[in-house]
């Protein structure tokens, strides 16, 4: 008879656990990290949830900032003459046009870059454009664009992308996103050295710097020398915090706070204090994150799975939404009036098309296609809703004309008029070109408009009445000045041409052309 072999028996079923919930901000690293690597710089990581974020409005605002900077273009290149920050790169430096168009392909990559496209090549071509923008000519005056740079040169190594079904809570881990922090932390440490003096500790510094709203409060209550010990003393502990996740309860509100209160204080210093605000993203405690993306994740990860699925290109919709988009980034582009933004625009429609066709990353199409038309349309939204674009042939004619190069003058201001039709000051400029390039008919009509526009101002009509006294029609040039006067009587310098042209007209000899118009006293 044939022995059956006895079954095992069965282990005894173990007692159910309970689900641990761990803290984000204390969980060990997720892989481990070889014995031979640091693991404070290899064994850092992040929530995805804190990176998607500060992906989105990092990047979002560096592409504001590119836009902004355009205003500044006029200045590069202006007379043949610039002075690098770096040896060498001074014939290399931008000009007004590659200036220009340089910070149009930053904006551009940047916003690419929010959207999480290609980040592995969209941010470290950003980054080259950025540093050759900056480190290519001194006259780039704001300090903290050294910091972007170096920022920029680090976000090229950190993985951007979203890992495969992540959530909220999946861990990513980057030894560039502990070296940005580190960097924050010297920024703060080097600010608080050079404070150390004594007219930063008695508020003397402090008093050329704070105005707004912070200014009043600070006058009524602490005052500026011991607040100038007090900002050198946040400085300091964010140095030692800024960079240590157990701190970051602290350094987090601590950091938001100080930089919030330079916003009110009215210091030009372009975006560079929400930017400040947008690395707190990195900073604030991961769980706070983690809990505000559980609340909506679901939603958002059926979204990123349809971007980020294997056979997102082969969908048949999706080339026929790239194409929409591509269709409206031509029409965005040829409604912005920033300079070269047309051609620059219509030839960046190739960009989709070359990462769909040649990144191994499968992306969606269709997302490209949101990326492209929302990269192309904050171009439009900085030209059409501030001041860049008129600032921008203000200064190119300024300088210009400074440079004696009277034809480009006349064009920028023409360009000006065009841009702001309502503005009395564009009519000012464009007549006073006009009236330099022996243009008299043509100039004096662009100052009536002015003196129309402007009932309340002397300086149109002090303008016109200047040329007509370098004309020899002493006459009307009174007449000129004296509505000069009329129209804005507090004007010094009106009552002192006035009183210039009176004196003239009073010379002997000089009554004779008066009497002949009948306008002699």
């Amino acid at each position: 008879m044939a022995k059956t072999s006895p079954r095992p028996r069965a282990k005894p079923a173990a007692a159910a656990r309970p689900a641990v919930v761990r803290d984000p901000d204390n969980m060990p690293p997720s892989h481990p990290v070889p014995a031979e690597r640091p693991v404070f710089w290899f064994g850092f990581e992040v929530s995805w949830a804190k990176l998607a974020l500060a992906r989105a409005v990092l990047f979002g605002l560096l592409a504001l900032d590119a836009l902004l900077q355009i205003r500044h273009a006029p200045r590069y290149g202006a007379g043949g003459f610039n002075v690098a920050q770096l040896p060498g790169l001074g014939a290399l430096g931008p000009t007004r046009s590659s200036y220009g168009i340089g910070q149009l392909l930053d904006a551009y990559l940047l916003v690419l870059a929010a959207c999480g496209v290609a980040t592995r090549v969209v941010i470290p071509a950003a980054a080259a454009i950025y540093a050759w923008l900056y480190f290519g000519s001194q006259l780039d005056s704001y300090q903290h664009h050294y910091l972007i740079a170096l920022v920029l040169a680090l976000a090229s190594f950190v993985p951007w992308q979203r890992p495969h079904r992540a959530r909220a809570a999946t861990r990513v881990r980057s030894w560039a996103l502990r070296l940005i922090l580190v960097q924050l932390a010297v920024l703060y440490l080097w600010a608080a050295i050079s404070k150390m003096t004594p007219a930063w500790l008695d508020g003397r510094a402090l008093d050329q710097q704070v105005g707004g709203t912070l200014r009043a409060l600070i006058d009524h209550t602490i005052g500026l020398a011991l607040t100038s010990k007090l900002v050198l003393a946040t400085e300091l502990a964010l140095a030692a915090t800024v960079w240590l996740r157990p701190a970051w309860w602290v350094a987090a509100p601590v950091g938001i706070l100080f930089h919030l209160g330079i916003v009110f204080t009215g210091l030009e210093i372009g975006l560079f204090a929400w930017l400040m605000i947008a690395t707190y993203i990195l900073v604030v405690p991961d769980v706070i994150w983690v809990w505000l993306g559980e609340l909506s994740w679901p939603g958002a990860a059926r979204a990123h799975a349809r971007v980020d699925s294997a056979d997102a290109l082969a969908r048949p919709h999706g080339g026929g939404w790239l194409g929409i988009a591509l269709v409206v980034g031509v029409l965005l582009a040829v409604a912005c009036r920033i300079e070269s933004a047309h051609v620059v625009g219509v030839l960046l429609a190739l960009v989709p098309l070359a990462i769909a066709l040649l990144s191994k990353r499968n992306h969606s199409r269709a997302w490209l296609g949101v990326a492209h038309v929302l990269a192309l349309g904050l171009w439009v939204l900085v030209d059409r809703g501030s001041t860049v674009t008129s600032d921008y042939a203000r200064l190119w004619g300024g300088a210009s004309r400074r440079l004696g190069e009277l034809d480009t003058a006349e064009a920028a201001y023409r360009r000006l008029a065009e841009l702001t039709p309502d503005d009395p000051g564009a009519h000012l400029r464009l007549g006073r070109i006009l009236l330099e390039r022996d243009q008299g008919d043509a100039g004096l009509a662009e100052l009536h408009v002015a003196e129309e526009m402007e009932p309340g101002a002397a300086r149109a009509w002090l303008e016109e009445a200047r040329w007509l006294m370098r004309h020899g029609q002493l006459a009307e040039a009174t007449a000129k000045a004296k509505e000069g006067t009329y129209a804005e009587p507090s004007n010094a310098e009106a009552r002192q041409l006035l009183d210039t042209l009176l004196g003239k007209r009073h010379a002997p000899g000089a009554a004779a052309g008066g009497d002949a118009d009948g306008d002699a006293p």
